[in-house]
């Protein structure tokens, strides 16, 4: 197998592995939440005259504790944070006590795509700059004999460690990666496992259109495929994606690996999820047989695994998109794009075309702000969803007439929305916006 290993370490320092400044920085929003939380609640004692006690600690959780965590275009950041409460200062009720923190987090409201969202099994903040934090609740408390149990907050008190996936995860790590013996040191850095979860995380969100799995879903693969080589992590990442592949052609049903009882493919979502990442293995898999042709070359190397990871690291260029369209028509128009909580509810912030990640559940006000063409004029609005899940609806494209039209952030990928002002039946001004939708996350807490 052609030797690529220098290019795919450079590719894994500067592209895929997050980094000291950018974890930091997730950190300080984390913390800057959980100070929100705190005086939230010191706001809410006052208002009620009752006391609403603080967490007394928190856990990281996901891929943030488990250090699996990508950098990710346009900010698309999902951290997972556990609050810890003494069973006596929370609701008996595990959806009052999710409640209770979204109203907390509503009074001290900041920098918010949208208003936190009480989830299943979370309570989430969308940043207008792609973030999302989902505090997960969890609530202690001791028996007669001492034990200590720890519940989560989910559609019923589940009995639940938050650290009980990122220990099971470190141990895989730490057994699984190859290791110095007594006379050897092997070529590859420490923790190998990690890094080729990691790179199927990459691959898997390497396709704007692509809805497939998230990290617990990858991670529980890969610990159960991966294949080490304590030479190379190229030889190892090849491997271990011919053995997820080769597993999901057996079944794409998939189980907590610390609860065997609970199906992670429960959910129809889900299950599509990693249908399609099986049948995108099966796509790009071949593509890398170049790779033991004894003819292979540097640059056909690099061009197999930009089919894997599809970015400008591996072509050495940059796609570079240029608006035609005031070349095409005689006259202009500008769109603009106003969210709101809901279809013709009030508008409480314009989007600028491709600013940043919204989250589902948002409502789009598309409006004409500004044209030089005299009316009387028709306005003509196509929408084309770029995704798996548009595709799945049968909502890839559609049309329609008139001075507003409304759609939402429905489907994870790319919307574009085309308006095109009709005069004297020809087409005179024609502009496009494009928003980006995330898919919402996929927490560990399942």
């Amino acid at each position: 197998m052609y030797d690529i290993t220098s290019d795919l370490q450079t590719f894994y320092d500067d592209h895929v592995r997050l980094g000291k400044e950018r974890r930091e920085q997730l950190a300080g929003f984390r913390d800057t939440n959980l100070e929100r939380i705190n005086n939230g609640l010191d706001d809410l004692a006052e208002e009620s005259g009752c006391p609403r006690p603080h967490p007394y600690d928190f856990r990281n959780q996901g891929g943030y504790a488990m250090h699996t965590l990508n950098q990710a275009a346009d900010n698309d950041y999902d951290i997972d944070v556990a609050l810890l409460f003494k069973k006596e200062d929370l609701p008996d009720d595990p959806l009052t006590a999710r409640q209770r923190i979204c109203e907390v987090l509503l009074k001290r409201c900041g920098n918010f795509s949208k208003d936190p969202e009480v989830r299943t099994n979370a309570v989430t903040v969308w940043y207008e700059e792609g973030y999302h934090i989902d505090f997960v609740i969890y609530r202690t408390w001791t028996d007669f004999w001492g034990t200590e149990y720890m519940e989560h907050a989910s559609s019923e008190w589940k009995r639940r460690d938050p650290m009980t996936i990122t220990n099971w995860f470190t141990k895989q790590v730490d057994e699984k990666s190859p290791k110095a013996g007594f006379f050897s040191q092997p070529p590859v850095a420490d923790g190998q496992m990690r890094r080729i979860v990691r790179f199927l995380k990459c691959f898997c969100r390497s396709r704007t259109s692509w809805c497939l799995p998230g990290g617990m879903v990858v991670s529980t693969l890969v610990a159960e495929c991966y294949s080490a080589d304590s030479d190379r992590d190229d030889r190892a990442l090849y491997n271990t994606m011919v053995a997820v592949r080769d597993r999901l052609n057996f079944s794409t049903s998939i189980y907590n690996p610390v609860d065997g009882t609970q199906e992670l493919t429960a959910k129809q979502e889900i299950l599509k999820q990693v249908e399609r990442l099986h049948k995108n293995l099966e796509r790009v898999i071949p593509k890398l047989a170049v790779l033991f042709d004894s003819d292979c070359t540097y640059e056909k190397a690099r061009s197999a695994w930009d089919w894997v990871f599809n970015h400008a690291f591996w072509t050495k260029s940059e796609t570079v998109q240029k608006a035609a369209d005031s070349a095409r028509f005689p006259n202009s128009v500008m769109v603009r794009c106003g969210l709101a909580r809901e279809t013709r509810g009030t508008t409480y912030k314009d989007y600028r075309s491709g600013a940043f990640v919204l989250p589902k559940g948002i409502a789009l006000k598309f409006s004409i702000s500004s044209t030089n063409v005299k009316p009387p004029y028709t306005v003509h609005w196509k929408v084309q969803n770029e995704g798996d899940e548009a595709v799945d609806a049968g909502q890839e494209t559609w049309e329609k007439t008139g001075d507003v039209c409304w759609t939402s952030t429905k489907y994870k990928g790319t919307q574009k929305m085309t308006c095109t002002i009709e005069k004297n039946n020809s087409m005179v001004a024609q502009s496009s916006h494009m928003v980006k939708i995330s898919g919402g996350g996929w927490s560990s807490t399942l």
